[in-house]
């Protein structure tokens, strides 16, 4: 591994550093302000706000009619083989949405969430002139015998929740026939996000609010802080994004003119396992009957995909200045990645096989590096020469090492070259792994669950910079590095400068503490390409090259008139002009 070689890996490395920095401190500051909100939220709360009320009684329907009688509160449930959701007759609203295929981290029923603060509610301007909201109003209810639909009916209202045999689509259907049909209605609709995973940080960085505008297509924004978003346009879908799992109102037709969402983290509420607040007012079109969808269900890259949508945009396959990633991930990893998962049981061995294939696609350009570092190991001895002939003039030295590489057709930005690949499929897998929600709780080796970190040994205690626990896949990612990074020396072939002699062993300690937070299946993935690396450096450098063949061929290439080079000529004239400017500033 040359000088270049080792620059372009530092480079990467600190743009990761730098990304996983900025996250983990938004996230510490973020948690800070949440257990400060929570101490002052519960010595305001009131006493019988945590009592929940068994009997509810609905007032009128519609303002001055006297002819509705009160109905007691009922909850009632339609299911199919993936869902159940129940919902209570007053406000004819879903409370509660169980995943039935899903457990939480801890092995409890999945809620997608859970309580009255969750509901759907249509407002609207009566004939009669009144202003009307269905989840003031006592509905009777009426449940099919399938179980898989039902409506509620109030004063001519009738509102129809519908379920097919499987999946994860409810169709929503309003029929409002005291509205007046020439004013808008409005909608509410509110949610919470539960905690269902291990990693609540991961979770919390992952609660998104994303959406399908008409004209201006997708966008999110991550739930950080409490904040509004109006939405000014015809929108397709708005989704309530947790880090696996997702409910999405869509509509088939435009029906949503405009949209004012409010979101906020949840205030300190995380023993209660919530953590987010979302609240949006939707303004739709009037018409006689209103239809839409609701998706309930987990983000699932091929199941969002199926429904062509666009809904499969909600699984973040890329972020900011690295959004040209997401077509890695599209068109290379997932296709790879879904492909073995079809012949392979075993999701740590999916990772394993998919690691050897992206390697093997890389190994050519990976052979011309280790080339390259041949060559270059090849030239020492007259590099030597001419540090020993020209001492401590630099600029000399380096116009004539550039002469030397054009004479022998050696290009010392090849060894770059493997690790400029290598950062955007770094990126794109960093992307995709945290994100897969087949490697949710996924069992591998002695990782419990590949969505998150493989601890072997919780502490009593938080270390700083590393944390409370350790992960044994970043241990082993870590010894390999420091493999490579001995064996780099030894290829490296300039080591009087010390940085360079020293950085390869810094990563990796840097490492120890980076990626022990991050998914097992990432790490599981950089100590296997580790191994893969340590075994092609050393078949490639002892089989394959021979480094007197290359150094026959160099001496060979100097004989021969030197072929023109515009990027070589222009860095040997750089370098000239710069000797020609330090000799003219030394004569003054």
């Amino acid at each position: 591994m040359d000088k270049n070689t080792v620059i372009g890996f530092g480079l990467l490395m600190l743009m990761l550093i730098g990304y996983i920095f900025y996250n983990q401190s938004s996230q510490t500051q973020l948690q800070k302000q949440r257990i400060a909100d929570s101490i002052a939220k519960i010595k305001t709360m009131p006493i019988d706000t945590l009592v929940k009320k068994d009997t509810l009684v609905a007032a009128a329907a519609i303002p001055g009619d006297t002819t509705t009688q009160a109905i007691p509160e009922q909850f009632s449930s339609i299911e199919n083989d993936d869902l159940l959701i129940t919902f209570t007759n007053q406000g004819a609203y879903a409370v509660k949405a169980e995943l039935k295929k899903f457990k939480t981290f801890d092995g409890k029923p999945l809620m997608l969430f859970d309580g009255k603060n969750n509901l759907i509610d249509f407002g609207y301007k009566s004939v009669n002139g009144n202003l009307v909201h269905t989840k003031t109003v006592a509905f009777n209810t009426t449940v099919a015998a399938d179980k898989r639909a039902i409506s509620f009916v109030a004063n001519g209202d009738e509102l129809t929740y519908k379920l097919e045999p499987n999946g994860y689509m409810l169709s929503i259907e309003a029929k409002l026939a005291n509205s007046d049909k020439s004013q808008n209605v409005s909608m509410q609709w509110k949610s919470q996000s539960l905690l269902t995973e291990k990693d609540l940080q991961s979770q919390q960085q992952y609660t998104q609010i994303c959406f399908n505008l008409e004209k201006e297509g997708y966008d999110y924004f991550t739930i950080k802080e409490k904040e509004t978003h109006d939405l000014k346009e015809s929108v397709k879908w708005l989704s309530f994004k947790q880090h696996y799992f997702n409910t999405t109102l869509i509509t088939d037709s435009p029906l949503i003119a405009s949209a004012k969402v409010d979101v906020a983290p949840a205030q300190g509420d995380t023993a209660l396992h919530l953590l987010s607040d979302f609240d949006a007012g939707l303004t739709l079109m009037p018409k006689d009957r209103i239809q839409m969808k609701m998706f309930m269900g987990p983000n699932d890259y091929k199941l969002l995909k199926s429904y062509h949508r666009d809904l499969e945009e909600i699984i973040p396959l890329s972020y900011a200045i690295f959004g040209f990633v997401k077509y890695i991930n599209k068109w290379l990893i997932i296709p790879i990645f879904y492909g073995l998962a079809k012949i392979v049981s075993s999701y740590g061995m999916v990772i394993l096989l998919l690691t050897i294939i992206i390697r093997l696609l890389m190994s050519p350009f990976t052979y011309k590096s280790y080339v390259s570092s041949a060559k270059m190991k090849a030239l020492k001895p007259e590099l030597d020469e001419l540090r020993e002939k020209l001492g401590d003039d630099k600029q000399a030295f380096g116009v004539e090492q550039m002469k030397l590489y054009r004479q022998a057709g050696v290009n010392p930005l090849g060894g770059c070259l493997p690790a400029l690949l290598q950062l955007p499929v770094f990126f794109a897998l960093l992307s995709f792994f945290p994100h897969a929600i087949e490697l949710r709780q996924s069992k591998f080796l002695w990782a419990k669950d590949l969505s998150t970190y493989d601890s072997i040994l919780n502490l009593p205690f938080n270390i700083p910079f590393y944390g409370d626990h350790i992960s044994l896949f970043t241990i082993l990612f870590v010894i390999t590095s420091l493999v490579l990074a001995l064996y780099s020396m030894n290829m490296t072939v300039d080591q009087s400068n010390p940085m360079m002699k020293y950085m390869p062993f810094i990563m990796p300690v840097m490492f120890l503490g980076i990626f022990n937070k991050l998914p097992a299946s990432l790490t599981f993935y950089y100590f296997v390409s580790n191994v893969i690396t340590i075994i092609l450096q050393y078949v490639i450098q002892n089989y394959i090259i021979d480094p007197d063949k290359i150094h026959a061929q160099i001496q060979a290439k100097k004989k021969e008139p030197p072929k023109e080079n515009k990027l070589m000529a222009r860095m040997a004239e750089m370098q000239k002009q710069q000797q020609e400017r330090a000799k003219n500033q030394g004569k003054k």
